[in-house]
């Protein structure tokens, strides 16, 4: 009697069984306690680990403050973060409790060192300005996230293998060293959102390097001997994490994404409104809203052959279309003739074409000063106001701008437009004179003898006035209330703590004063003693 056939289990592919091979023969091939040794060895509080952060914080600020790559990866060789998170991803993957609360007071005292250091070397840097490689590590993203799983995959390979340990200790702590000195940076300059992105990129790769190290682990069988559950706890915490930290560093290289198209799109149609004008684009900026659906703001300078009045309106209604979000456009108009040099470029053209190299040599020199004029035009052409004279120095790129008698202009705005030139023209030292004039009156409130804001920058302004008409000393006069008052004029008047309160913003454009009273009637409605100075140029003997 022939005997019923047994139902056949299916077979794994072939693939899944050479897979498993192969792993079995790696795993077989690894001393697991020898590599256990050595990550706790590597691991520990010592006294080299806390130098070696001191040391490779301290040039990794440096190097960020100078915006130096090359300083920065010199840290990055003596950094010794490495052997605390792979102590961290191999204890989680055998489940050493002990070890991992090793890991974790070596990193907290690392991690608190190194700002420490940080925090201590900005706070006495006469350097705290930001510098791009400072601001590419605050603003993490998912990118971020992809570069520390696979430092982390790399780290835990080279230790098990016991290969290019150095190496690949040099990329873990790129993804970490920086972030936590930029965070020091930003405690220190009191920048917090700096300081906090910074900080967040840096706990996201901490994590993400330990949890690659203890998946990578448990592929070479560090573990294999833990109860499902384990297995399915780890598991879990392992897809948390990484979930956790994806969903907003995703949401970041999205926002970032679109920053990119948004001032893409811009560059391409800002000069729209300027069709069948000879307009290019000069300067360029565009800001985003930290949060919240506020408008983006565009700024731009185009030079022009012919005005175009409403640009700014009609490309802010294009944009805020295109975007579905508003848009607020400012565009700076600067009128530039070309019309001398579109005929230099063809005759330039014809010499390349027919007269030869030498006629050429001498037609660049013509190109060449041919720009060297069309400079000078656009510099007196972005002057808006009508000019009294002017002094442009090509070959020393400086010029100097005399106003005419404008009705309406303040010191302010004649200082304004000395900033906006010199920041359009940067490699040029550029000076706006302002009209002479008589100085206006500095109010004070009644019984105060320090500043209002306003009025602090009103003697600014003045400041910036005599220093532009070379005027180095001037008088200022405390209205005193009658003739006797202003004989018996010392540091209790309240006029005189007040005459010493502009002096001192005087003295920081460089101008000298003398402080004197005087006897002012007061005209009706008004009570010149309580609330006015007057500032006097002295005119030189």
């Amino acid at each position: 009697m022939t005997e019923p056939a047994q139902a056949k289990t299916p077979s794994r592919p072939v693939w899944a069984r050479r897979l498993k091979v192969a792993r079995w023969r790696g795993i077989r091939q690894i001393d697991h306690l020898e590599v256990v040794k050595h990550v706790h060895e590597e691991g520990g509080l010592t006294g080299r680990y806390l130098f070696m952060t001191v040391m490779s914080c301290g040039i990794a600020i440096l190097g960020l403050l100078l915006s130096s790559p090359a300083v920065i990866i010199g840290a990055m060789l003596i950094s010794p973060l490495m052997g605390p998170i792979m102590l961290m991803g191999f204890s989680l993957s055998i489940l050493e409790l002990a070890a991992l609360r090793e890991a974790i007071v070596s990193l907290a005292i690392g991690t608190a060192l190194a700002l420490a250091t940080s925090f201590l070397i900005v706070f006495l840097s006469p350097l705290t300005d930001v510098t791009s490689e400072i601001l590419a590590r605050t603003r993490p993203n998912f990118f971020d996230l992809l570069v520390a799983v696979f430092s982390g995959l790399a780290g835990g390979y080279a230790v098990i293998h016991r290969k290019g340990e150095t190496i690949v200790g040099v990329a873990i702590a790129t993804a970490l060293m920086p972030p936590l000195a930029v965070t020091g940076y930003g405690l220190a300059t009191a920048q917090f959102h700096i300081a906090g992105g910074a900080f967040f990129l840096y706990m996201t790769n901490l994590l993400a390097i330990a949890l690659s190290v203890t998946v990578l682990s448990r592929f070479y069988g560090f573990g294999e001997r833990h109860s499902p559950r384990h297995t399915m706890w780890q598991t879990g915490l392992i897809v948390t994490v990484f979930i956790g930290l994806s969903i907003p560093l995703g949401l970041a290289l999205r926002d970032i994404a679109y920053e990119t198209r948004v001032r893409d799109v811009t560059r391409d149609i800002v000069l729209e409104p300027f069709a069948g004008a000879d307009a290019r684009l000069s300067d360029f900026d565009v800001s985003f809203p930290r949060r919240g659906p506020a408008r983006i703001t565009v700024q731009a300078t185009v030079l022009t052959s012919e005005r175009v009045p409403g640009a700014d309106v009609r490309l802010s209604e294009r944009l805020t279309e295109r975007f579905s979000r508003p848009v607020a456009v400012s565009i700076d108009q600067i009128f530039v003739d070309d019309s001398n040099v579109t005929e230099t470029a063809r005759f330039l053209q014809a010499a390349e074409t027919s007269l030869g190299a030498p006629l050429r040599a001498q037609m660049s020199q013509f190109e060449a000063l041919a720009v060297e004029r069309r400079t000078q035009r656009e510099l007196r052409a972005a002057f808006p106001f009508q000019l009294a004279a002017a002094e442009i120095d090509p070959p020393a790129r400086r010029a100097v701008f005399a106003a005419a008698v404008t009705e309406g202009v303040s010191f302010a705005g004649w200082r304004r437009l000395e900033e906006g030139l010199r920041r359009n023209y940067a490699d040029w030292e550029i000076t706006v004179v302002p009209p002479p004039g008589d100085l206006p009156l500095v109010r004070f409130a009644p019984g105060e003898d320090t500043l209002a804001p306003d009025a602090a920058a009103l003697v600014a302004d003045i400041g910036w006035a005599l220093a532009r008409w070379s005027a180095g000393r001037a008088d200022i006069i405390a209205l005193q209330p009658n003739a006797l008052a202003a004989q018996v004029f010392d540091e209790r008047a309240i006029g005189y703590r007040r005459a010493g309160a502009v002096a001192e913003i005087l003295a920081e454009a460089g101008i000298e004063t003398t402080i004197a009273g005087e006897f002012r009637r007061a005209v009706a409605g008004e009570d010149p003693v309580t609330d006015s100075l007057v500032i006097r140029p002295r005119i030189s003997e």
